[in-house]
């Protein structure tokens, strides 16, 4: 009879937890609403006049422009009608998104995207809810591990103003989303994932093109790789338990050709006149300060986006943000392909832990800048404990083989927006994601284990 009553009671909060699993998302829906009607009403026009540029919107930030041109867009449709309207008018897609509310609504202020930004925000949190229950973590302790994504202040410069940074987070969290599922089994998970990865892909794609582009290359290396492998396991030569599963190997190389197929769909394949005018520009303006030596082994087209890169990053430095305070490694500049792979080390360290003590509580370029390194101390140190937690997590969790895709993952990425805009304000707005996903494994796995201790003292 006892025994009855327990397993029942143990349904009862099996139900209850996995109730977690959506009133937590709703929960986070309603937190970005009011923190956002917060910042826009009273924190900006009230509390730091000096940083508010008007309706609601952070001087001296992408909104700005974000917010003008959508309402330019949005008159011209409702005098012209839809024909004017296009979801990434010059390149960007806040501006469709923006100017379609703004007409859906008749309202043309910046409050109106709040619900936008709260959706994407709380899909967001699920998403990562899931696919920390994917690696045997209960629900009330991934809550805990997704918090940190969630009530991060810096993350009030997109889920309170216009911004593309929660389109990009929410594809990269299901892109990892569909990573998680390549240990289940069963043909209906298979699909699931391979739809969790276009859909990812997809709003990486609509958020920032360019950041497509890697995905066609680190995975059609994986696709070669884990196909030998798994060719090397069916004539037996590797044991089933070495490495890793065969069934999991198969489903990794399905998702690797998968997602070769989709990036190399949406990944851009020409450049606009606008694009490429500006390229040239550029490149005419760096070429007397980066004298590229051209390495034998490295193939011309792998060379060429090297190449570009470098010039990118001495054009951010010394033209588009020449006078920025948060600028830092002014001095690297790559003048080979080789100082890539050389500067690798360095620049995790940025993107890891960065911003370091020096750069606390300083002043910043603006009224808002000063007033987010005086909060971002707190969350860097958070950060840290929560790299460092990750190591653990890391070696006790289950189905290692698809946290090492995510970690590497993760760690290309930074060091992609670490190389190439070296300012602390994008290098913790992009990151945002990644670092939310390593230290969601630490927390989450650190106070499940922190709750066993304590009932076993």
């Amino acid at each position: 009879m006892v025994s009855v009553y327990i397993s029942a009671l143990e349904g009862k909060m099996a139900i209850e937890e996995k109730r977690l699993m959506y009133i937590f998302p709703i929960l986070v829906f309603m937190y970005v609403i009011l923190v956002g009607l917060f910042v826009q009403t009273i924190l900006l026009p009230y509390l730091i006049p000096s940083a508010h540029y008007g309706e609601g919107i952070i001087n001296g930030t992408d909104t700005i422009y974000f917010h003008e041109e959508s309402k330019k867009l949005a008159k011209e449709i409702s005098l012209y009608g839809w024909s004017r309207w296009s979801l990434k008018p010059e390149g960007q897609i806040m501006i469709g998104i923006t100017s379609l509310i703004y007409v859906l609504t008749g309202i043309y202020k910046p409050y109106v995207m709040l619900f936008y930004n709260a959706l994407l925000h709380s899909l967001s949190a699920l998403f990562l809810m899931k696919l920390l229950t994917n690696y045997g973590i209960s629900i009330k302790y991934a809550i805990f591990g997704s918090l940190p994504l969630v009530f991060f202040p810096s993350n009030l410069m997109w889920i309170s103003q216009i911004h593309r940074d929660g389109l990009y987070i929410l594809g990269f969290l299901a892109f990892f989303l569909s990573i998680s599922y390549i240990h289940k089994k069963g043909y209906k998970t298979l699909l699931y994932s391979l739809f969790l990865q276009a859909f990812g892909l997809f709003l990486i794609y609509l958020a920032r093109e360019h950041m497509v582009l890697p995905f066609k290359y680190v995975f059609s290396f994986l696709f070669v790789v884990s196909l030998l492998f798994l060719a090397l396991k069916f004539i037996g030569l590797f044991k089933e338990n070495l490495l890793v599963e065969r069934q999991v190997l198969s489903r990794f190389t399905v998702l690797a050709f998968a997602v070769v197929i989709v990036s190399s769909i949406l990944a851009p394949q020409t450049q606009t006149q606008t694009q490429t005018q500006t390229q040239t520009q550029t490149q005419t303006q760096t070429q007397t300060q980066i004298k590229w030596e051209k390495e034998i082994f490295v193939p011309e087209k792998i060379d060429k986006i090297l190449y570009n890169i470098a010039v990118w990053r001495y054009m951010f430095l010394n033209v588009y943000f020449k006078d920025a305070k948060g600028n830092i490694e002014q001095d690297f500049i790559p003048q080979k392909a080789s100082d890539f792979l050389l500067y690798l080390p360095r620049g995790l360290y940025v993107g890891l832990f960065y911003p370091t003590p020096e750069f606390w509580f300083k002043e910043g370029g603006t009224t808002g800048g000063t007033v987010a390194r005086a909060i971002i101390p707190f969350e860097t140190v958070v950060v840290w404990i929560g790299i460092i937690g990750f190591v653990f997590a890391f070696y006790n969790l289950p189905n290692r083989f698809s946290i090492l895709i995510i970690l590497l993952l993760c760690l290309m990425f930074i060091y992609l927006h670490v190389i190439t805009e070296p300012n602390l304000g994008p290098i913790v707005r992009k990151r945002y994601v990644f670092i939310s996903m390593l230290i969601g494994f630490s927390y989450s796995y650190l106070i499940w284990r922190l709750s066993l201790w304590l009932k076993r003292a």
